[in-house]
């Protein structure tokens, strides 16, 4: 008998399948599966490429549990609409829960210990959890008022200072030919088509982000200003959810695709460090698509031993 875990965020899903002792059988990858910002087929189509990539070696009637860890599952009426659609791509007979990813990458991360998960990805949001159950969540709002210091929200302030740039309002730097090479525009007269007619979608705009990183690096003086902005409001999540949940020195997981960056990574460590000193910055135990396994095994009320966690491990390193 297998659980299935599922960590679906706003640009990729991962899917992964264990035996009932942590043993990986399958896995699978898809795009983006944040119910708030995927239309319904969107969002069926790429759970289901994700499951069955995972299950392609059993016979799927042999899950025992799967659980569903998604972006903005947080509110009950996204997980309704969720849980009407795997209905559709799993055997009735199989247990399924649906929470939000914050939560599999704190119980992936830190087990059942007390901690705080902040995430940084296409969007963003932090999430604290205490021994005795009490749990409390800052941002993840959404995009159009919220996901500060996010990949999204890095994207719509280096579009911000280059129309800015191009009015005189601010010193021209090399932010705006970037965005333009972004954009694939020659000329600022085609940026309103570009970005109005076209479109640029949350997930597009995140893809920006990486090239901002890069010129921040690189000593870029309006890059580095909007990464010092972000990377202070992210903070200020961590400082807020520690004082909701009277947590003194806490541990905190820092999770997300931006983490890839070096830059991003050391300016939101330093950050932290400033804001929280008695913050203790802490590597994972286990991924996040590990810890929605681990949820659907004690969904399943499946024995979670040393050795299921050391088998889970395997996954977190491929």
């Amino acid at each position: 008998m297998y659980a299935l875990g599922i960590d679906g965020g706003g640009s990729r899903t991962r899917a992964l399948l264990c035996d009932t002792l942590g043993q990986i059988i399958g896995q699978g990858l898809s795009g983006g599966t944040n119910p708030r910002t995927s239309a319904t087929g969107e969002l069926k189509a790429h759970l289901q490429e994700a499951i069955e990539q995972a299950t392609r070696s059993i016979d799927s009637s042999k899950i025992l549990a799967a659980h569903f860890g998604l972006a903005g599952a947080g509110e009950a009426g996204t997980r309704a609409k969720v849980q009407a659609i795997t209905k559709e791509l799993l055997c009735e007979e199989t247990t399924r829960t649906i929470g939000h990813d914050l939560e599999i990458a704190l119980v992936g991360g830190l087990g059942s210990k007390t901690g705080i998960v902040l995430v940084a990805g296409t969007g963003s949001a932090c999430y604290g959890r205490t021994c005795d159950g009490r749990s409390t969540k800052c941002g993840d709002w959404g995009d159009l008022v919220d996901d500060v210091g996010s990949g999204s929200w890095i994207g719509l302030r280096a579009l911000q200072v280059c129309v800015r740039q191009t009015d005189g309002r601010l010193p021209e730097s090399p932010l705006k030919q970037a965005v333009m090479d972004f954009l694939k525009i020659e000329h600022m007269d085609a940026f309103k088509t570009r970005i109005h007619d076209s479109g640029l979608s949350r997930s597009e705009r995140a893809q920006l982000a990486p090239i901002i990183l890069d010129l921040a690096s690189a000593g870029d003086e309006v890059s580095l200003a909007i990464v010092a902005e972000g990377v202070g409001a992210l903070s200020s999540c961590v400082f807020i959810t520690c004082r909701q949940l009277d947590i003194k020195s806490p541990a905190v997981l820092l999770a997300g695709g931006l983490l890839q960056h070096n830059y991003f990574s050391d300016s939101l460590e330093a950050a932290l460090n400033t804001r929280i000193p008695s913050a203790i910055i802490t590597q994972p135990i286990l991924n996040p698509t590990a810890g929605a396994v681990l949820m659907a095994l004690e969904a399943a009320s499946c024995e979670i031993s040393e050795a299921t966690l050391e088998n889970l491990k395997e996954a977190s390193y491929s």
